[in-house]
């Protein structure tokens, strides 16, 4: 499970210092370190560097004004598209393996076995919607091509979405296939990289500042 900002302080902490990553140290070494609000800090086991003023409860230990600081590092459209095309890879494999078990089930003088695996294809984008509703609303926060590449969706304040904001993310992306793919193409006009899709649900594709 991915750890959050309220890691225990046994685990350890990380620090950048002269932009190298430094420790791991112990919760009464961080004390002694004089740190600012702005120096990047990480808990064993977090996805990535965080100022040590966006870790509530850290900056609590530390006497650190907790200041949540809005997504800046938003995933470029190429990227996000490497991330489709493995999540198509991945549907498409696991109807792959389901087709497998159809046909060593089924009698090779069935004259219904090929139609019915030209039929079953097209469950491949339901399989493919399926991963990503449901991924995307865990502590992962991405579909497994979005995992593989190190981006993930957020709200808009950059916090985790819930299983109905994910499901209409990726139902609106029925928007960005009837409008002829204008409604993918605006996230390359769009500051935030969004898509007509995120901006329904608002949502948004961030990548990790510092790992």
């Amino acid at each position: 499970m991915m750890a959050t900002d309220k890691e225990t302080p046994e685990s350890g902490f990380y620090v950048v210092i002269d932009g190298r990553p430094s420790g791991p140290y112990r919760l009464e070494e961080l004390k002694s370190m004089k740190l600012r609000p702005t120096d990047f800090v990480k808990a064993a086991g977090m996805p990535e560097f965080k100022e040590l003023r966006e870790i509530s409860s850290l900056s609590a230990i530390l006497g650190v004004r907790h200041q949540p600081t809005q997504p800046q590092y938003y995933a470029t459209m190429d990227v996000r598209m490497l991330a489709w095309g493995i999540d198509l890879f991945i549907a498409t494999f696991i109807y792959g393996i389901i087709a497998t078990v159809y046909l060593m089930g089924s009698s090779p003088d069935d004259p219904q076995r090929i139609p019915t695996l030209l039929l079953g294809a097209s469950s491949i984008p339901m399989i493919k919607f399926l991963l990503g509703s449901v991924m995307e609303a865990t502590a992962q926060q991405a579909s497994p091509g979005k995992l593989l590449i190190g981006i993930r969706v957020t709200d808009t304040q950059g916090k985790p979405i819930g299983f109905g904001q994910a499901l209409i993310r990726n139902l609106s992306k029925l928007i960005g296939v009837l409008t002829l793919g204008l409604g993918f193409l605006a996230g390359f006009f769009d500051k935030r990289q969004q898509c007509l899709h995120d901006k329904v649900a608002g949502t948004l594709v961030i990548k990790a500042r510092l790992i």
